[in-house]
C-alpha cells in the first residue's frame, strides 16, 4: 500500500478546507454500484450533503448520488431543507461570480478592467446609474377611478407581435 488513507471514498473536502460549516452534513457513503437501485430510497441527509459537495450543481449532486437528476428533483420539492440548501449554495455562487467582477475592477490588464466596468454597468445594481446602457424609463401610464357615474369595463391590452404587421398601401403609378 501507498500509506494513503484507508477509505479514500469517504475523504469528502481538502484537508486545509474550512469545515466549520459541514457538520450539518454526514458524510456520502461508498456506493459500489453505477446506478443507485431502485429498492434503495433516496435519503434527504444523502441529498443535503451530495448538494452542498457539488456547491449546488445539481447534475453533479445527482452524480455523486448515482441517481437520475429528476429523483433529485423530487427530493427538493418534498423537503424545505434540501431547498434551504441549494438556495444557500447558489447564494454562495453569486457572491462568487460577483466577487470575479469586483476583482477585475483592480486588474492591471486595461481589457479585463473594461470588461467588469461593463458587466457591472449592464447589471440590474447600476440600473440608475447614468452610464448604464439604458437606465429605467418612468413609466408614464396612469388610472384614475372615481365611484361616481355608471360602472364601466377598462380592458388593458399589451402590443404584440401582430400590431407590427406592415400595412400595405396600393400605389397606382398611372393616377
Amino acid at each position: 500500500m501507498d500509506g494513503g488513507p484507508k477509505h479514500p471514498h469517504l475523504t469528502l473536502v481538502d484537508p486545509n478546507r474550512d469545515t466549520s460549516l459541514d457538520e450539518e452534513f454526514a458524510p456520502l457513503p461508498f456506493y459500489p454500484w453505477t446506478e443507485r437501485p431502485n429498492s434503495l430510497p433516496l435519503d434527504p441527509d444523502e441529498c443535503a450533503t451530495a448538494i452542498h459537495l457539488a456547491q449546488g450543481d445539481l447534475p453533479a449532486a445527482a452524480a455523486l448520488l448515482k441517481v437520475p437528476t429528476h429523483k433529485l428533483n423530487r427530493q427538493l420539492i418534498h423537503h424545505p431543507r434540501l431547498q434551504r440548501i441549494l438556495r444557500e449554495a447558489l447564494d454562495n455562487q453569486i457572491a462568487r461570480a460577483a466577487s470575479e467582477y469586483i476583482r477585475a475592477l483592480d486588474s492591471p490588464n486595461d481589457r479585463r478592467r473594461e470588461w467588469a466596468a461593463t458587466k457591472i454597468l449592464a447589471s440590474r445594481a447600476a440600473a440608475s446609474h447614468p452610464f448604464a446602457p439604458s437606465p429605467p424609463q418612468p413609466s408614464t401610464a396612469s388610472l384614475q377611478l372615481s365611484q361616481s357615474g355608471p360602472s364601466r369595463t377598462l380592458t388593458f391590452r399589451w402590443r404584440t407581435d401582430d400590431d407590427d404587421v406592415p400595412t400595405i398601401i396600393d400605389h397606382d403609378p398611372a393616377a
